[in-house]
Order: C-alpha cells, then structure tokens, then sequence
C-alpha cells in the first residue's frame, strides 16, 4: 500500500546537547487523514532502534480524528500503535478524543463555496479534531507539564475557529516539557 508522504514531510535529526546527551529529533507532517501516521511511526521506530543511546523525541501533526473510520485515522487507533512500541505521548497513552488541537472551517469568503459553513455549522462542517502530538519513550522521560496555544498569548480558547488575524495557524501549538527518568542501577 502507497503510503501518502511528499517530500520534506518528515525531518529526523540526530543532535547532542551541551551536556552530552544524545537525542534524535523527528518532526512530521501527516497526510489530510493521517494516513501516513501509522506508517511513519514504524520507519521512525526502526531508525531509533538502529541508535539505541539517542533518545527519541517525535513531534508530529498526526492528523488524527476524534472517530476515525476507513479513510480517517482514529486516535484512539494511533494510541494503541504508538504504546505497543513503547512510547507515549504528550497527552499519555489513551489521549482525550476531545482534546482538540485544531478547529477550522471554510467561510462564504473563500473559494468553494459548498464547503463553506454558516456559524451555527461550524462544529458540524468544520475540521475540530485531536491532531497535534509529540511522542517519546516511556522509559526515557516523563511529562511535567502539557500546555496548548491556539491565541498566541500562551493559552488555548476551546470552541474557537482559528486561524484568526492574530493566530494564523490551523493547529494550535503543543508545549511539552519533560524530565528524564534514570534508567534504573
């Protein structure tokens, strides 16, 4: 099966710190239906298997869906996948289907209008979905804090449609800070 990945989707980097800690850091951008998620993930995995010291952090816009169906990635699907290989994620192993990081919809002012929604369509006819995820192993860090941004003043407004004049992204940012956990003597 064709996996639905363009060029410059996935960028892998393997960096040190100042302190000598070695990482490998993944960004990707998935597929309209997340698709591609799944797929990528296992070439991911495979890669940091192959550099066992590095520590994997993996940022991803996943394109997950609150209900997923054939053509759509589920999130709670994407949540087995990525816990049967060992990691979790900045919102744990079974993310909250309704913790959206994303909420969109088309207007009367854009092209295609048979897309457009009136306000009362928004939820309806527009893409508000659980998206946005950064993964790691379990056994390498833990969470301290988790935080989201859909305004640009650090703090994400629930039920808003953005893009807005003042926040031009389609995806709110995801924020994670973490600790690492001492491997045990």
């Amino acid at each position: 099966r064709k996996v639905p990945v363009a060029e410059g989707d996935l960028l892998v980097l393997s960096v040190d710190d100042v302190m000598g800690r070695q990482f490998l850091l993944a960004s990707f951008h998935g597929d309209t239906n997340g698709l591609a998620t799944k797929p990528v993930l296992a070439e991911v995995h495979k890669l940091a298997q192959s550099f066992p010291q590095r520590k994997l952090i993996f940022g991803l816009d996943a394109n997950t869906y609150e209900r997923g169906s054939s053509d759509k990635q589920d999130v709670l699907d994407w949540a087995t996948d990525y816990v049967s290989k060992g990691y979790t994620s900045c919102w744990g192993d079974v993310p909250n289907p309704k913790n959206h990081t994303t909420f969109n919809a088309r207007t009367f002012l854009q092209a295609q209008l048979q897309k457009a929604a009136k306000s009362t369509e928004m939820a309806a006819k527009g893409d508000k979905n659980p998206k946005d995820f950064i993964l790691f192993r379990k056994d390498n860090f833990a969470v301290m804090s988790t935080t989201k941004d859909n305004t640009g003043k650090r703090s994400y407004t629930e039920n808003m449609v953005f893009p807005t004049l003042a926040f031009p992204s389609d995806h709110g940012i995801v924020a994670t800070k973490l600790s690492f956990i001492q491997p045990s003597a």
